[in-house]
């Protein structure tokens, strides 16, 4: 009888036993599964040839099939565009990026796109033209790789949703109506490398209500930074203006702060620099 039950408790012991062994490879298989599907969930979309149309390895068009991507990737075979690529108003791209980091030609290609609220530009990016972005209406932000120096004219003209801009490099010079009416842009670091901010650059940006000028400034152009939501704006003593226009900083419906370090340059020209109803403030 002792032999029965103990031969009874071992079976019972080996039986809980591969049950537990069972149940673990299942947790163990479940786990790996989860896993692929986060995996599988936070990964970005496949570039895809199929979604567009070919002139050698320039894009033409999208294909129907691309227009009605939300996500896409450029593929790492294209080294440029042929033209206004998503300007259609079937087009219902939203974000657009880069298989490839190498350098690009953008030849327009954003221009007039009224679906695209995101393009994450390749890190090799040496040159923007004018216009690139032009009436980008969507378009909330963007940042401007560290390789390119110079921006075109009239490139985020009319961007009425471009909220923030980030620049990675070194710009010399902010060109005439680059800004211009971007009403929702509110935040933007300018390199201080930059030493002219030209015409109309920046008039009508209705939101940007502060702003720190570059320590390499000396030019400020015609209605630079007229007419727009400006309502602080900081000098670093560095700043030495050459040539500048009474109204490069004007604005017509409300006064505006200036923070000048005593002393400096800023605070002895004052008066002939910021003709208006401007209220001159030391910083500590």
């Amino acid at each position: 009888m002792k032999g029965y039950l103990k031969t009874t408790t071992l079976i019972l012991v080996l039986v809980m036993a591969l049950s537990l062994a069972g149940c673990g490879g299942k947790g163990a298989s479940t786990t790996q599964e989860g896993t692929a599907g986060k995996e599988e969930q936070t990964a970005g979309p496949a570039a895809s040839e199929e979604y567009f149309e070919w002139d050698g390895n320039l894009i033409s068009a999208l294909t129907e099939s691309g227009m009605n991507q939300t996500e896409i990737v450029i593929p790492k075979r294209c080294t440029g565009f042929s033209g206004e690529i998503f300007s259609s108003d079937e087009c219902k791209v939203k974000s657009v990026s880069f298989e490839s980091n190498s350098d690009f030609n953008l030849n327009s290609g954003f221009r007039r796109s009224a679906s695209l609220e995101e393009i994450k530009l390749p890190s090799g990016l040496t040159q923007i033209s004018d216009m690139e972005f032009w009436c980008c209406s969507a378009l909330k932000e963007i940042t401007i790789p560290a390789g390119v120096t110079d921006i075109g004219q009239y490139t985020f003209q009319d961007c009425r949703n471009l909220e923030t801009v980030v620049f990675e490099g070194d710009l010399t010079e902010i060109k005439p109506n680059t800004f211009n009416f971007c009403r929702s842009l509110n935040k933007i670091v300018l390199p201080d490398t930059v030493t002219k901010i030209d015409e109309y650059a920046f008039s009508g940006c209705s939101s940007l209500k502060e702003i720190t000028l570059p320590t390499g400034l000396t030019e400020m152009g015609i209605s630079a930074l007229a007419n727009n939501g400006v309502e602080k704006v900081i000098v670093p003593p560095e700043v030495t203006l050459e040539k500048w226009d009474y109204s490069s900083f004007i604005q017509s419906e409300h006064d505006v702060e200036v923070y000048v370090t005593e002393g400096s340059w800023m605070d002895q020209n004052f008066k002939s620099v910021f003709d208006g109803a401007f209220n001159k403030h030391y910083t500590e």
